[in-house]
């Protein structure tokens, strides 16, 4: 069962990799006009360790949980996956109310 779990979220990081890129340039295209003057995307009791000023880092951070998680014994799997899924859904709609404002 946790295979397909672990396939699932490759899929979920892959395709919040892309939407990290599209978001990052239309941030940088921000700041070339003197817009997006904030330090970080997400505050700092989001649960992520990664404080940035763009998307990037914050889906590598997820990258790194998940291979964490897939070495994960059964007593730890339940807690990572947890935090994990709490994370991806913030990162998801910090990405999409983004993409909708800009």
């Amino acid at each position: 069962m946790h295979d397909s779990v672990t396939a699932k979220l490759h899929d979920t990081i892959k395709e919040l990799y892309h939407q990290a890129i599209d978001a990052d340039q239309k941030l940088q295209a921000l700041r070339n006009k003197g817009q997006a003057k904030f330090s970080a995307v997400l505050r700092e009791d989001s649960q992520f360790i990664t404080h940035a000023d763009h998307f990037m880092p914050y889906v590598a951070e997820l990258a790194e949980e998940l291979e964490l998680l897939e070495m994960a014994t059964d007593d730890e799997y339940q807690d990572l996956l947890s935090r994990m899924v709490h994370k991806i859904q913030l990162l998801a709609e910090t990405i999409h109310h983004f993409a909708r404002l800009s």
